[in-house]
């Protein structure tokens, strides 16, 4: 029914609840900590991409800085007994970046931190979710020109990496799962996962 909206911000609080005024027309909408964090409140003009979900009770507008985090809700909120409100609190905890990272190498553990989602949902949305990364586009910040890649697009490379050295698909994303951490360059991931495999 929404696509996006183009506004500006009137409100916003700390539960992640922004009113935002469309020509006059103030939408509630539910935000991550992630766009909290990334939106201006200057009264600019800035387009959001929303979701509508529609309760028995309620209708709730999902409120997304970009295409790609709204593609990551909708991939988190089609795992079976997985929420928006669980969907949220992972988008704010990891953010699309890591969420792909996460799902890249099959990291359970990071899952799990996250308030709201327990041991059983955590292997759920690994288990379901760990072969449609593609289905979440990269997110928009661009890269620093000539930095060495990190986060899932260095897991990526890795993983690219073990395949072509003769490793299976599952095996590779195993190793890759038990080392690879936030802000490691692809070949420091891979000299680390090829420890493991050989």
């Amino acid at each position: 029914m929404y696509d996006f909206l183009r506004g500006s911000v009137s409100s916003v609080d700390a539960s992640g609840r922004l009113s935002f005024d469309v020509n006059g027309i103030g939408y509630s909408l539910r935000i991550s900590e992630q766009t909290r964090r990334s939106i201006p409140l200057d009264g600019s003009t800035l387009t959001l991409y929303v979701r509508l979900q529609v309760k028995d009770d309620d209708l709730v507008l999902f409120g997304f800085s970009d295409v790609s985090e709204r593609a990551a809700f909708d991939l988190l909120t089609s795992v079976q007994q997985v929420g928006p409100s669980v969907a949220m609190a992972v988008l704010s905890n990891l953010g699309v970046a890591e969420l792909r990272r996460v799902l890249i190498a099959r990291d359970v553990a990071s899952l799990r931190r996250v308030k709201g989602v327990g041991p059983k949902s955590a292997e759920r949305i690994v288990l379901e979710l760990a072969d449609k990364v593609e289905r979440i586009p990269a997110p928009l910040t661009a890269p620093v020109p000539g930095a060495a890649p990190s986060g899932a697009l260095a897991v990526e490379e890795a993983q690219r990496a073990l395949v072509v050295l003769g490793f299976g698909a599952k095996d590779a994303a195993d190793a890759l799962g038990k080392v690879a951490k936030p802000g490691m360059a692809s070949e420091e991931i891979l000299r680390a996962a090829l420890g493991i495999l050989r």
